[in-house]
């Protein structure tokens, strides 16, 4: 078998034509150059370096091996460094996330993860946070942001970014004071599986109101519009209206609950955090101590 220090000792003695100066180079002694050298030869059975003249040549065969040489340990390199925290992120990360933070938390974090990591592919994938942890669980998900109470899944690791303030919304001449639908209004749902929906439907039971108008939609660009339109009232996380509620074009309303809603980073336990997975999280910490602010 051929050791791969043989041949790093065989690549740095082409490259300077010389035993000595190869080995004050590797801080090897010259004779274990020359033991190292002569292993490859009696592997082969063939000399790799021509001695007859004063300059120190490489034989043919010697030239054709070295040409393998050089790729073999750049493969090698290149498996060496699998493993290593400070390898460049590349490789495709397949990135989880419910539409709300998509579109209205995400899209800064990503654009500058892209910018400084340019090799990796990035995959969103926007589903409910309930079916986001099922996919992570199932390893069809290599890393998830959701948006609801602590995740406290025992296989999953969980990191907490920022507090989220959730809210009733209504159409800015809303007259109802608890933000319950008006005649004629729905209340316009997200996807069952979101946790959110859960708690407006908590709230509406407290309030012993049972919705008779319903739209479902996964979109909450749709809901806001809808609402804005005076078509109803909803529950969304405050950062989702910020912009409408400051402008007047829509009223929300922060109410009393049990539950404490975070932005949260989720990955499996027994998940290998890669290079590319490493970057992501330690970039959502910082983008997740702006939001706090």
């Amino acid at each position: 078998m051929i050791e791969i220090r043989n041949l790093r000792t065989l690549v740095k003695i082409a490259e300077l034509g010389s035993y000595t100066k190869a080995a004050q180079a590797l801080g090897y002694a010259q004779s274990t150059l020359t033991f190292q050298v002569g292993a490859i030869e009696s592997y082969y059975n063939c000399p790799v370096f021509d001695r007859t003249g004063k300059a120190l040549k490489l034989t043919a065969f010697g030239e054709q091996l070295l040409e393998h040489t050089n790729s073999v340990l750049q493969e090698y390199d290149a498996l060496e460094q699998l493993g290593r925290s400070d390898t460049a992120p590349r490789g495709c990360l397949r990135i989880g996330a419910p539409e709300s933070l998509t579109l209205y938390r995400l899209h800064p974090l990503i654009m500058a993860y892209k910018s400084a990591y340019p090799q990796v592919e990035v995959r969103m994938i926007n589903s409910p946070c309930e079916l986001l942890l099922k996919d992570l669980s199932a390893g069809q998900l290599d890393i998830s942001f959701v948006l609801q109470p602590e995740c406290m899944d025992p296989n999953l690791c969980t990191e907490l970014l920022s507090q989220e303030r959730m809210c009733l919304i209504a159409p800015a001449g809303h007259t109802q004071q608890d933000f319950l639908p008006e005649s004629g209004q729905m209340v316009l749902y997200t996807e069952k599986e979101c946790t959110y929906r859960q708690e407006f439907d908590r709230y509406l039971q407290r309030h012993h109101t049972v919705p008779a108008n319903i739209l479902e939609t996964s979109s909450v660009e749709a809901i806001k519009k809808y609402v804005s339109s005076g078509l109803g009232v909803s529950y969304l996380p405050y950062y989702s209206v910020k912009k409408e509620s400051e402008s007047g074009s829509l009223r929300t309303k922060f109410i009393e609950t049990d539950l404490t809603f975070f932005t949260q980073i989720v990955y499996h336990k027994k998940k290998w955090i890669s290079p590319a997975i490493k970057a992501l999280i330690a970039l959502s910490r910082e983008y997740g101590r702006k939001w706090s602010a």
